[in-house]
């Protein structure tokens, strides 16, 4: 009796608990062990939580493998193999027959929906190509399997949904929450030098920000494909903050592909930089170097020169001076063609407040840094002292926003970006009471103070456009900025719900 039915191998995996699941990792197999449930027509259901690295993987590269096998002794062994295309659904009906199927079948499902948290998880469905089922003595026989296509499925995928599948890999490589690093100080540039000259060169400043941006995201690509290894031993990286963007661990983008377009969009930027070195001055020439140098070698493979490694601190001021103070006055020179005292002094507190970031990031990375020789000021330091280090940037800051007024350095209205404290004082607020706790216990001091960076910069940028233009402009200009605080804020308040929900649903 070597064939079976349909109904007979439903019944078999109604009986089943978990499977082993595999993922291609640029052709090498990635396998994890989870509960599913399976319809009668032989789709398969799994689920993870949000952002949870098998689900961007499934999303990027969905063809799946699964193998169900189970049995008291080897003579009783039972196994089915599936090979088939794996999708996260979207659409309510969808989950909810998913859930239903789950619910008593999965212990994350379950504990999810008594918490009530059930939101916080993504379900995957898995149609299969192939359904092949094999009982241990007949094969030993001889016989051969049951074997069920699915040819249907086959047909159904496009290719196009391999280029889109890519796309969201390259995005999630450029990191597009880091590039509010680069926004900030050349919004800021730009406004100070409008707010000061009546002309203003839009097509120039556009220039400066699409460079800024540039940079910023190809030293993010070399910065994963520098730090693959390290990254790849990361085992307390906090997404989206700490560990890389992952995506040469996941198996979506290879290490080589990773560096060229890192130096493609860094010899972009620096093509972009010479035309404005050439229409605005040689005055601009320092700062561009200055920015490649910091980005090629602020770290690097194990055992090669990096500025991380070099003495304490000089990496993180490399990143205040290139994303704070750098792009600031380089965004004002470029429009003004000279540099100004005031254009330094207003780019201070952005240069601490990105520090900040930096700093605040290193901290779940700490003990996995030093195993792998990643000297941070984390490291260096300790927890303790670099949460001291973390919130005297905080003071720091806001001190010198305002103190600029007082000496006429700036307008009155610098006065709004204390709207942003708040963000501060939660971000110190955490990290006072968790630094040496777990990584998931100081996401919100991650959170906070990466926004606090973001609103604070965005509030400065405000205080220089309301004297400048039109008033319906700050407006607006506001309401956006609103917006886009919003929506990171939003972005990472899921990413720490799911964290926090998980911690709940199987809290002894």
């Amino acid at each position: 009796m070597a064939q079976r039915s349909r109904q007979e191998v439903l019944e078999y995996l109604s009986r089943a608990e978990v499977a082993a699941v595999g993922t291609s990792n640029m052709g090498s197999p990635r396998q994890r062990m989870m509960h599913f449930a399976a319809d009668e027509e032989f789709q398969f259901y799994l689920t993870s939580t949000k952002g949870d690295p098998k689900v961007i993987q499934w999303i990027n590269i969905p063809e799946t493998a699964m193998l169900i096998h189970q049995g008291a002794t080897f003579m009783e062994m039972e196994e089915c193999e599936i090979i088939g295309r794996a999708e996260v659904l979207k659409e309510e009906k969808d989950r909810n027959k998913a859930i239903e199927l789950l619910v008593n079948r999965s212990p994350i499902v379950g504990q999810f929906h008594q918490i009530g948290a059930l939101d916080r998880l993504e379900f995957i469905r898995v149609k299969p190509f192939t359904v092949k089922y094999r009982y241990v003595p007949e094969i030993l026989q001889g016989e051969p399997p049951t074997v069920f296509d699915f040819e249907e499925n086959r047909e159904k995928v496009s290719v196009w949904d391999d280029v889109r599948a890519k796309a969201r890999a390259w995005k999630e490589a450029v990191r597009p929450l880091s590039l509010t690093a680069a926004l900030v100080p050349i919004l800021l540039g730009g406004a100070l030098a409008l707010s000061g000259s009546a002309e203003f060169n839009v097509l120039h400043f556009i220039l400066t920000l699409f460079g800024a941006i540039m940079i910023q995201a190809g030293t993010n690509m070399i910065n994963d494909w520098k730090d693959a290894e390290r990254d790849g031993e990361n085992r307390t990286g906090i997404r989206p903050f700490t560990g890389g963007s992952r995506m040469i661990q996941l198996g979506l983008i290879s290490r080589a592909d990773m560096c060229f377009f890192g130096l493609a969009l860094s010899i972009g930027a620096a093509l972009i930089g010479i035309y404005l070195v050439a229409v605005s001055g040689w005055g601009l020439i320092p700062l561009i170097l200055y920015g490649i140098i910091a980005g090629l070698f602020y770290t690097n493979n194990k055992g090669k020169f990096s500025f991380i490694n070099m003495a304490p601190g000089i990496a993180e001021f490399l990143i205040a001076t290139t994303y704070g103070v750098f792009m600031t006055m380089g965004a004002f020179y470029v429009q003004t063609g000279h540099y100004s005292m005031q254009a330094l002094l207003i780019s201070l507190p952005v240069a601490l407040f990105i520090s900040n970031v930096l700093l605040i990031n290193q901290f779940p990375d700490a003990e996995s840094d030093a195993k792998s020789d990643k000297k941070t000021l984390v490291v260096r330091l300790g927890k303790k002292q670099a949460k001291n280090v973390l919130i005297a940037g905080f003071i720091a800051g806001y001190a010198i926003i305002g103190i600029l007024p007082l000496l006429g350095y700036g307008p009155l209205t610098l006065y709004f970006a204390f709207l942003s404290v708040p963000f501060a004082i939660q971000a110190i607020r955490y990290a006072h009471r968790y630094y040496d706790k777990n990584a998931t216990d100081l996401i919100p001091s991650n959170a906070h103070t990466a926004i606090n960076h973001l609103f604070n910069g965005l509030l400065l940028v405000f205080a220089f456009l309301l004297g400048a233009v039109n008033l319906v402009v700050p407006v607006l200009y506001l309401l956006a900025s609103f917006a886009l605080v919003f929506w990171v804020w939003n972005y990472i308040e899921r990413q720490r719900k799911v964290m926090n929900d998980f911690k709940v649903a199987f809290r002894k």
